[in-house]
């Protein structure tokens, strides 16, 4: 059974998912035909920062402390809930200044932000109780899953120190942040590797060797010390610009694709979550392919490869909740929030990349396109994508937290909870 912290932060990520998602609709509405005008021009670009913040940083830290803290004890606990509590003000605040704040909104890559004090108070609060989580729960791993979630923690201080070394370096924060972004890729694909494996063997699979899934979780997280000595050896913006950009297009997608390929051979089949999460990543991996100016096929690409990781945490969350029914399996997650999110999710991606093939920009609401009919029901189909994706994300939270609320599954008799029944499972942690 999970330690409390670690469900804590399980609600947290859950809570913010769902709040990205009302964020969301208002992006969804504002790239649809004829429903744009319920929009303001105002409000598009701050629903994106808040949205992009929650639904990324927010929701994929807070799985991840989720499960770093499944194991968490002694006098780690109350320092692990003192950085939750830090974390959970963060979040908040992230939410109430996104819309309230007076601050201009600066549509950096990764890590959108306001030019508010308040608001660049509450991401910093938020991310310094993510990283101490992520340092004061390391403790020595137990099976190839453990290592994978233990080196994933490395890309996250590695984003850290490259952030605090740029903004000594007097970047400009969007800079900054667009760097610290890149780094942080190579954390969330090592957490995705890993929980593709540990739901392959709760799933009934065979899983890997360690000695063939700790290089490539290894290979996945290691390139992220680059970025901070290319900083140290002091090199020009425009060379870490490229370097950024070259680094993504070689090293973040062979070692998950590799390992994808192999979980298929030992059982992935068996786990709805991993097989739709594969399938996004390779789907966002094609857009990606595909990109060749700023357009919509951009956030085609990186809805299909973060969408991979999404889908991965929801499975997760599923599973670490009390089934329905009088079932106390924990192995094999409910899929129909998954099937449901990953159709939903590959609708937008269609959408998004066939706006992107047109030509519409990027980080916009839907222009009108005149009399030609493609680009309009082009972006017909981002909406109906975007809506379903929210309602799919509305499906889930609905799910997860009603389970939550609920310390065992019901009975039809009313009976009381037996003590020995477990109220979560582990996931990052071998039981």
């Amino acid at each position: 059974m999970p330690a409390p912290v670690s469900q804590r932060w399980l609600v947290l990520a859950t809570a913010s998912l769902g709040l990205s998602a009302i964020a969301a609709l208002a992006l969804a509405l504002a790239r649809t035909p004829v429903l744009t005008a319920l929009v303001g021009s105002d409000v598009f670009p701050r629903a994106l920062v808040v949205h992009v913040n929650l639904a990324t940083l927010i929701w994929y830290l807070s799985m991840a402390g989720a499960l770093w803290t499944e194991r968490v004890a002694g006098w780690r606990t109350t320092a692990a809930e003192i950085a939750f509590a830090l974390a959970c003000a963060g979040m908040l605040g992230v939410v109430a200044t996104g819309f309230a704040s007076a601050g201009a909104p600066m549509l950096a890559n990764y890590v959108p932000y306001l030019q508010s004090p308040a608001f660049l108070a509450s991401l910093a609060c938020f991310a310094a109780g993510g990283l101490a989580t992520a340092l004061l729960s390391v403790r020595q791993p137990r099976d190839a899953v453990e290592w994978g979630f233990a080196l994933a923690r490395l890309p996250f201080v590695m984003g850290a120190m490259y952030l605090l070394l740029d903004l000594v370096n007097g970047a400009p924060l969007g800079d900054a942040l667009w760097g610290t972004g890149h780094v942080l890729q190579f954390g969330y694909v090592t957490l995705l590797m890993a929980i593709w494996l540990r739901l392959v063997e709760r799933g009934g699979g065979s899983g890997l060797a360690a000695s063939v899934a700790v290089p490539l979780f290894a290979a996945a997280a290691l390139p992220s010390i680059l970025g901070p000595l290319l900083l140290l050896s002091g090199a020009p913006p425009a060379e870490l610009h490229a370097f950024h950009t070259h680094l993504m297009r070689v090293a973040n997608w062979p070692a998950p694709l590799l390992l994808g390929l192999l979980l298929c051979r030992h059982g992935a089949w068996r786990t709805a979550g991993v097989v739709a999460s594969l399938a996004l990543l390779v789907i966002g991996l094609a857009a990606g392919v595909a990109i060749d100016a700023q357009t919509t096929m951009v956030p085609a690409h990186y809805h299909g490869t973060i969408g991979a990781f999404t889908l991965a945490l929801m499975a997760v969350a599923l599973a670490r909740v009390p089934p329905a029914g009088k079932r106390t399996d924990f192995s094999r997650p409910n899929p129909a929030p998954l099937a449901f999110y990953a159709a939903a999710n590959a609708t937008l991606i269609a959408g998004l990349a066939w706006s992107g093939a047109l030509g519409a920009p990027r980080k916009t609401a839907f222009l009108a396109a005149g009399p030609d009919l493609a680009p309009t029901l082009a972006a017909a189909l981002t909406g109906v994508g975007g809506v379903a994706t929210v309602g799919a994300i509305g499906f889930f939270v609905t799910v997860v937290v009603s389970r939550i609320l609920r310390p065992c599954p019901p009975h039809p008799l009313q009976a009381p909870c037996p003590t020995n029944t477990p109220s979560a499972a582990t996931y990052a942690a071998e039981r």
